[in-house]
């Protein structure tokens, strides 16, 4: 039944899908100018079941959307702030409306409090001062403002609907007092209502679909990958918040669309040919370690075995109360079904969210390995450069060379003090400062990580920079990449975000090195 319904909507979808930022614009034209109904007393009943009805198309969308897979619910969920901002300035008309038309009927002191019941506009009042934030922040302003806590403020939404429908309760009431509750047709409707709301609510916070869209399947679509940050654009995952249909080709998305995680644009993303999930797997957490403050070193197990190689990532499906999300991981360490991962906590990001609550043993699901970030199976001299947690895939890289030379195996034997030739010892230090380099940058010593195991790993030349405060023992600010002596032929290898990849590259390029491979996260 929801494919026939769908099929019908289609040509509205497209038509909302192709001028959804002009339709925004239209509904905050209409809110403003909706306000000149406050003198016209006719309309002040009316403007309040109008806003009632916005209220509930708001409530409704993604219990429609994410429950029923109705396609038209999710490509109008984007216009949900729009239409709080109509619903908020109907509310005002509605309420101020009465006050201003009939000052007399206000000073009645029936009005405020009769036969030691309380009166609906009080009722109304609570859910107009719970309206007004939700107005004045229904915005990009205001998300960018408040970040996480902009969703924790609109979850009063909640408390909207239910004095709204008590509201209409208790006038229903008010109009016929005489009337058993049960038996007022008014009052049972809004109780239905409110019943079905959270009922369909429940059904969406534990993921529960009635319908399923049986015509998508994984291996026809072709997925995309976000370069700065490696989110992949998947059909079959979608993007339900920024109203991106269920099957829709990459190409079809409109061109003011932007990566989820990053907010990069369409222009940001290639083709991507990496193995194809077929679904997403559980697995549990086994270990979470506060490294530093802001860093954590997680190890998940999953169901089943996977084969990832040494620059990979994981996507993990994330779930909170704004629905599902994916969120990417690299890869530090990969033995079987077992996954070590560095991750930085970000005040303001959803997936830290979530990581500040899980705890050993709990559930996870994740989406395969991918990734393009290569090492290259050479006998070059290779420099690593690395920020932050950005140092996972370049440390699974570095951990998964293995000298075996002579003057590498010497150059073990005298870092552990072991009496060595001249010669040998030449050797070594030679293939200690052009073979294997490794430049691993933070801000603070207090943001340090690892650091033991990297000292461990003997093979490397190992330099350790702080930017933010001088500490002995590490230099000080951040790697100059126009000091470091290297031939031609060298490998760069390049992790961090996206603005230090791209000021290194550019340094390296004029230089005259063409063997340059980066990784950028946002």
């Amino acid at each position: 039944m929801i494919h026939i319904i769908n099929k019908y909507l289609l040509p509205i979808e497209n038509i909302i899908k192709n001028n959804r930022k002009y339709i925004g614009y239209f509904l905050i034209f209409i809110s403003f100018c909706s306000l000149f109904l406050i003198i016209f007393s006719d309309y002040v009943k009316a403007t309040g079941e109008q806003a009632r009805n916005v209220l509930f198309i708001i409530l409704f969308l993604p219990i429609l959307s994410r429950v029923f897979w109705l396609q038209i619910a999710n490509v109008i969920m984007p216009l949900r702030k729009e239409l709080g901002i109509l619903m908020g300035s109907l509310a005002f008309i509605h309420g101020w409306g009465y006050i201003i038309q009939y000052p007399s009927f206000v000073t009645d002191t029936s009005f405020w409090w009769q036969d030691g019941h309380v009166m609906y506009f009080w009722v109304w009042f609570i859910a107009f001062v719970i309206t007004m934030p939700l107005l004045f922040t229904s915005n990009r302003w205001a998300m960018r403002k408040l970040w996480k806590n902009w969703k924790l403020l609109h979850r009063l939404a909640y408390g909207i609907v239910i004095f709204t429908i008590l509201h209409i309760i208790l006038i229903s009431w008010y109009k016929n007092p005489q009337t058993i509750w049960y038996t007022n047709i008014d009052i049972l409707i809004q109780l239905s209502i409110l019943i079905i709301y959270f009922l369909g609510k429940t059904l969406e916070w534990n993921g529960i679909k009635l319908f399923k869209v049986e015509k998508i399947k994984y291996q026809i679509w072709q997925q995309w990958l976000c370069v700065p940050c490696g989110f992949i654009y998947d059909p079959v995952f979608w993007d339900m918040d920024s109203g991106i249909s269920p099957g829709t080709e990459f190409t079809d998305i409109p061109d003011d669309w932007r990566c989820p995680v990053c907010g990069v644009s369409k222009s940001d993303f290639v083709v991507y040919d990496g193995p194809q999930p077929q679904l997403t797997y559980g697995g549990r957490v086994i270990t979470m370690e506060l490294l530093n403050p802001t860093t954590i070193e997680l190890i998940i197990e999953t169901t089943q075995d996977f084969i990832s190689k040494k620059w990979q990532f994981v996507t993990f499906v994330w779930m909170d109360n704004e629905w599902e999300f994916t969120r990417q991981y690299s890869i530090v360490r990969h033995n079987h079904n077992r996954f070590t991962f560095l991750i930085k906590l970000d005040e303001k990001g959803r997936g830290s969210e979530i990581l500040k609550y899980i705890t050993a043993s709990s559930d996870i699901r994740i989406k395969w390995v991918f990734g393009s970030f290569k090492l290259q199976d050479s006998k070059n001299p290779k420099i690593f450069i690395a920020t932050g947690t950005w140092l996972a895939p370049i440390y699974n890289m570095i951990t998964s060379l293995t000298p075996s030379s002579r003057a590498i195996k010497t150059g073990m034997k005298w870092s552990m003090a072991i009496q060595v030739s001249k010669t040998e010892l030449h050797r070594a230090s030679q293939w200690r400062e052009q073979y294997l380099s490794l430049y691993f940058t933070v801000a603070t010593e207090a943001d340090l990580f690892y650091v033991d195991e990297l000292k461990k790993i003997e093979w490397i030349d190992l330099h350790i920079h702080i930017t933010r405060e001088q500490v002995a023992w590490y230099a000080f600010w951040r790697v100059d990449a126009d000091t470091i002596t290297a031939s031609l032929d060298t490998e760069w290898y390049l992790c961090g975000n996206p603005h230090m990849v791209g000021e290194y590259r550019e340094k390296l390029t004029k230089r005259g090195y063409k063997k340059i491979y980066c990784e950028e996260f946002s």
